[in-house]
């Protein structure tokens, strides 16, 4: 009777434990190992007091197994810790750094670039902030992306562009088809080679290294330079001195045992699978309707808040303005024409327009700074022959007929978008853009026009 009664004490305890370690969500592959040990654990727990069979028994079992499991584990970790498998590339997961992704190498310069000549085929279901915000898929996009030997999205390896386009994701791109680039429509409407040399993630820092290193080998006539006004600011470090490199320092560890493992690889899948999707609830917040040309309505999501600036954003700026300035001396050394395009984010683009409707009171008390007022001028005093080309007023222009030049769940330009950004600098590069249109008053500007000619002494 008392045998019975703990049996189903121990079955309850048992039942209880696994609840409670089922409740809690995994959010790290620590947290994931100290789960599976606990369930080993319990597992064996009951098996103590279910089974019939005597202590030492159960006791020798239970080493037994933990060893074999223990042996076979290291048996198989032995290939990856001499170097012959490496379980990351073989089980396709994801690292804790850029080069630790399927298709990227580190570099001792620029961090991390991709693989020469990699080649990537899939589908592109939801966005950056879709996946943040747990967001239904969309339908599936198919993209095939191949890379040049340097690691570059040129489709065909290139010793000679007549442009060259510098930049991060806006200008990569890697969720578009190559010919929706916008150096693919550069490239048809010039009737002349266009070089993408544009990696999602880089900097100005980083950028003006693929500068150096790769454009300017290609003797190109013009470089243009994307500014994406998002995040490449914010890359920039507002405390380093200006002869200091900005750039991390690669681990010399980044090749370590740990990230090749069948151990950690095999624990990074079963965290996919066990952790649930938890939605960014701040950015739900951010989001508003969008009316297309053909009347139907997009709910268009955001992420990059173009806030006032801040006394730090004013050293990142001296910053950019030192890097900008060695650009443009290297272009001015070999005759290369230097244009700095501006790419603002999905708000600056809508905000204001009759056909879009912030969803959200949070959205409509978004501030918005006057950035493109800002880096012109840091342009100007460089020098004068710095050309200055801000996408905002093509991408507003053609949001305001209907265009959806942003991707609704993601921070990058749709298919259209790359279209117009293409086609205002194939106007800006051949001179048959139109006259300049005023900017759309900025609301919630920091910056005064008094002050902004005054941005050199930052």
């Amino acid at each position: 009777m008392l045998k019975g009664i703990a049996a189903l004490m121990t079955l309850a305890i048992f039942i209880c434990g696994s609840a409670v370690l089922g409740m809690f969500e995994v959010t790290s592959t620590g947290h994931l190992i100290e789960k599976l040990m606990a369930g080993y654990l319990l597992a064996w727990g009951l098996y103590v007091f279910l089974s019939g069979l005597p202590r030492h028994e159960i006791q020798a079992r239970f080493v037994l197994m933990t060893l074999a499991g223990v042996i076979i584990l290291g048996a198989a970790e032995i290939p990856g810790m001499l170097g012959l498998v490496n379980y990351q590339v073989l089980l396709g997961t994801p690292g804790r750094d850029w080069w630790d992704r399927p298709g990227y190498i580190p570099d001792t310069e620029l961090v991390y670039r991709h693989v020469p000549h990699y080649r990537e085929q899939g589908k592109f279901v939801r966005g950056n902030i879709g996946e943040a915000l747990c967001l239904p898929p969309n339908t599936p996009e198919a993209f095939d992306l191949r890379y040049d030997q340097n690691g570059f999205r040129n489709e065909e390896d290139m010793d000679r562009a007549e442009v060259v386009v510098i930049g991060d994701s806006y200008v990569e791109s890697p969720m578009l088809p190559t010919s929706a680039l916008l150096t693919t429509a550069l490239r048809e409407s010039l009737g002349s080679s266009v070089a993408n040399l544009g990696i999602s993630g880089y900097g100005p820092e980083q950028e003006l290294i693929v500068l150096k290193r790769y454009a300017l080998s290609l003797q190109p006539k013009t470089i243009v330079w994307m500014f994406f006004e998002g995040n490449d600011l914010l890359q920039l470090n507002p405390e380093v001195d200006e002869s200091d490199t900005m750039l991390p320092k690669v681990r010399a560890s980044y090749d370590d045992y740990w990230m090749r493992s069948l151990t950690r690889n095999l624990l990074v899948l079963s965290r996919k699978v066990t952790e649930t999707c938890v939605p960014h609830r701040t950015f739900l917040q951010f989001r508003g309707t969008f009316q297309g040309a053909d009347g139907k309505q997009a709910e268009l999501f955001f992420w990059e808040k173009p806030t006032l600036l801040k006394p730090t954003d004013r050293l990142r700026l001296e910053r950019l303005r030192s890097i900008l300035t060695e650009a443009h001396e290297l272009c001015r050394e070999q005759g290369i024409r230097f244009i700095v395009a501006f790419a603002p984010v999905s708000y600056r683009v809508h905000q204001g327009l009759t056909n879009f409707e912030p969803s959200t009171v949070e959205m409509q008390a978004w501030p918005l700074n006057d950035m493109p007022d800002i880096v012109e001028p840091i342009l100007r005093e460089i020098s004068s022959d710095i050309e200055f080309l801000d996408l905002t007023r093509p991408l507003r222009e053609a949001a305001a007929t209907g265009v959806l030049t942003y991707l609704p769940d993601d921070t990058h330009w749709t298919a259209d978008g790359q279209r117009v950004a293409g086609e205002a600098l194939h106007q800006h590069v051949t001179g048959t853009r139109s006259r300049p249109m005023p900017r759309t008053p900025v609301l919630g500007s920091e910056l005064s026009t008094a002050r902004r000619g005054s941005l050199h002494r930052f």
